[in-house]
C-alpha cells in the first residue's frame, strides 16, 4: 500500500513513523466490522435565474431569492443569495469597512472559502487581510444589496454559465457519512471498509503518529460499480494496525473534507505487548522499565522509564519523555492529543532513568524522542521518536 505523510513537525521524524509504529510484536490479525462504516459521496445543487423577472429555482424547486442583474455587459450577483442557496455559511457586512465576508459551507470544499469583497476595490481579500493577486471589476452598493461580478464565485466553488437570460450556478457538497462512529476489538489490527462514489477521489485513512504529526495509507478497491441510492460506488478495504486503547482513524479524500472513526483495542495479557521501539530506535535504545508496552496505572501511581543507550555518540546527551492525554478537540479534528508534560532523562554511562506520575484518568501516550542527532543543514541536529508505550489511569 502506498504510505503517506502530513503534517510531520520534522523531516527527522519521518524516517521513524509509519504504519509500523503502531505494531506491537504480536501476530498480524485482525477484526472487520460488519458492514461498511463510511459512505463517501456527493451532493448536487443548481440553482438558477431569470435575468429579465423574479424567477429563482433551487434543485428545481422556486425560491424567492435576490437575483443577478446586468450592468455594463457584465452579470453581478448580490451576495447574500450564496446565503439563500444554502452554500455560504455566512455572508456578514460590515458597513464601517464597506465591506463583505463570504465564509462557504466546509461540505462544498471550494479552492477559497473565505473571501472578503469592498465596496469600489477591484481586489479580492483573504482571511489574513491581504489582496489575491488577481483583480475584479470593482464590487457596487445598489438598494443595500452587494453586488459583485458573477466569475469571483469560481474561486468559491460555484461553477457558473450564462445561457441567453438563465443564469446558473451548480456546486455540490462533498458527503463522508459515518455510519459506524466507533468499535472495539481485542486484536492488534482492523479491517473495515467504505463506499466511495465512483467518479470522486479514492479515500484514504490517516492515524496520528504521536509526535503531531498523522501519516497514511491508501486502501485496496474489493468492489467495483455498486448501485445504491441513485448513485454508483466502490469499496474500498482498509487494515489499520492499532495501539492499546482509543484509536482514532481519519477518514479523508482530495476534496472531501474528513470524518474520525474510533476503535478501541482491548487488551487482556498486557504482558504479550513490549514498548514499541521505531526504527531509528531499534539500534539505539532497550528498556528495563517499563516491561511491557500497555500500564494499567491508578493516579498518583509512579512510572518509571529506565534503560539502556545501545551505542555511544558525544551527541546523546538525553532522551525527552513526552506525555500526551487522548482528548479529541471539537474544534480541529487533527488534534486528538493533548500534551499534559514533558521532561528530560539525562544519559549517563550509557544508560537513563526517571519516573513520573498521572493524576487524571484517561489515556495516554508516552512519547520517547531522542536526543538532537541527526544532522540537517539548514537547522542543524535533529530529534526524532525513538519509542513509544501507553497508559490506561483508572
Amino acid at each position: 500500500m502506498k504510505k503517506w505523510l502530513c503534517l510531520i513537525i520534522s523531516a527527522a521524524a519521518a524516517l521513524s513513523l509509519g504504519t509500523g509504529a503502531l505494531a506491537d510484536g504480536a501476530p498480524a490479525t485482525s477484526a472487520e466490522p460488519k458492514g461498511d462504516v463510511a459512505k463517501m459521496y456527493r451532493i448536487k445543487h443548481e440553482m438558477k435565474f431569470d435575468l429579465n423577472g423574479k424567477e429563482a429555482a433551487l434543485d428545481g424547486k422556486a425560491i424567492t431569492a435576490d437575483t443577478p442583474i446586468l450592468k455594463g455587459g457584465r452579470v453581478y450577483v448580490p451576495l447574500r443569495t450564496l446565503r439563500q442557496s444554502g452554500a455560504a455559511d455566512s455572508v456578514t457586512w460590515n458597513a464601517a469597512k464597506r465591506q463583505v465576508q463570504v465564509v462557504i459551507q466546509p461540505e462544498v470544499q471550494p479552492p477559497l472559502n473565505n473571501l472578503t469583497f469592498r465596496i469600489g476595490s477591484e481586489n479580492v481579500y483573504l482571511p489574513d487581510g491581504s489582496a489575491m493577486g488577481e483583480k475584479i471589476p470593482a464590487p457596487f452598493l445598489s438598494s443595500g444589496k452587494v453586488y459583485v461580478p458573477i466569475r469571483a464565485l469560481s474561486w468559491l466553488g460555484i461553477a457558473v454559465s450564462t445561457v441567453k437570460d438563465t443564469v446558473s450556478w451548480n456546486w455540490s457538497d462533498k458527503v463522508i457519512e459515518v455510519l459506524k462512529p466507533e468499535w472495539g476489538t481485542d486484536q492488534s489490527s482492523t479491517t473495515f471498509t467504505m463506499l466511495y462514489q465512483k467518479d470522486m477521489y479514492s479515500p484514504q485513512y490517516l492515524y496520528p503518529l504521536g509526535g503531531g504529526g498523522w501519516g497514511g495509507e491508501t486502501g485496496k478497491v474489493t468492489e467495483k460499480d455498486i448501485s445504491m441510492d441513485g448513485r454508483t460506488y466502490n469499496r474500498m478495504q482498509f487494515t489499520v494496525n492499532l495501539r492499546p486503547g482509543p484509536n482514532p482513524v481519519m477518514l479523508t479524500a482530495v476534496s472531501a473534507g474528513n470524518k474520525v472513526v474510533t476503535v478501541k483495542r482491548k487488551v487482556t495479557n498486557s504482558s504479550s505487548l513490549p514498548v514499541t521501539i521505531l526504527e531509528e530506535g531499534k539500534e539505539n535504545i532497550a528498556f528495563t522499565s517499563p516491561n511491557h508496552g500497555y500500564i494499567q496505572a491508578k493516579p498518583g501511581q509512579k512510572i518509571d522509564v529506565s534503560g539502556n543507550i545501545l551505542q555511544k555518540n558525544d551527541l546523546f546527551d538525553n532522551l525527552t519523555v513526552n506525555v500526551k492525554r487522548y482528548q479529541p478537540s471539537s474544534k480541529d479534528s487533527y488534534k486528538v492529543y493533548e500534551e499534559v508534560k514533558s521532561f528530560k532523562l539525562p544519559i549517563k554511562d550509557q544508560k537513563f532513568a526517571g519516573s513520573f506520575t498521572l493524576s487524571g484518568k484517561g489515556s495516554y501516550l508516552i512519547s520517547v524522542i531522542s536526543p538532537a542527532y541527526i544532522p540537517f543543514i539548514e537547522s542543524g541536529p535533529s530529534m526524532t521518536q525513538w519509542a513509544e508505550f501507553a497508559v490506561e489511569v483508572e
